[in-house]
């Protein structure tokens, strides 16, 4: 039943059920990374913006994991992985890449005041926020 608790954790995200996802409700959207070769996007949800509002959704299109892999992110600090698409506690054929959490360093990226390095796996989705 793993792929039903995957959507479970999903719509507890969308629906903003933890407190910690409002931009998820929020009709801002701002697709900012775009990678044809590496199949990457990564796009900022916000309702109102700042902290407990700012969504930063990153998504593999490919089949090898992206490790180290630098994206912008509209605030600095750490960023908290919330949801992972490849944890094997969805499915035991996923492989469970070690996706962690993500400081949000100074210096633009992605037209974004700050950058961080996020390792994603293969056809995989991260949520962040923080």
């Amino acid at each position: 039943h793993g792929i039903v608790r995957l959507y479970r954790d999903l719509i507890r995200l969308r629906l903003n059920r933890n407190g910690f996802t409002r931009g998820l409700c929020g009709q801002f959207t701002q697709v900012y990374h775009l990678h044809d070769e590496r199949k990457v996007i990564a796009f900022h949800r916000w309702e109102k913006g700042g902290s407990a509002d700012d969504v930063v959704v990153v998504a593999n299109f490919f089949h090898d994991a992206q490790d180290g892999y630098v994206i912008g992110f509209p605030a600095e600090g750490t960023w908290k992985l919330r949801f992972n698409s490849d944890w094997e506690g969805y499915n035991d054929d996923f492989k469970n890449h070690p996706s962690t959490d993500v400081i949000a360093d100074p210096g633009a990226y992605d037209g974004l005041p700050w950058h961080g390095a996020v390792s994603i796996g293969p056809y995989s989705v991260l949520i962040f926020s923080q």
